[in-house]
């Protein structure tokens, strides 16, 4: 099984996306937290993991 880990986007939707090919065979993405605060793209960030539907836990910056 492969697994992709993701944390720290921090609202940062534009370095999201550019992730996304290097994952997209996975098997499970699972995001480790501190997705929104303080970064330039909270909502479209917390819009797309929401769609994403990637297990997703707080981080200390949630």
């Amino acid at each position: 099984m492969r697994v992709a880990i993701i944390s720290d986007v921090h609202g940062n939707f534009t370095a999201l996306e550019t992730i996304l090919p290097d994952i997209k065979e996975a098997d499970r993405i699972v995001c480790l937290g501190d997705v929104a605060a303080s970064g330039p793209q909270p909502h479209e960030t917390i819009t797309f993991l929401r769609k994403a539907k990637w297990p997703c836990v707080m981080g200390n910056a949630d």
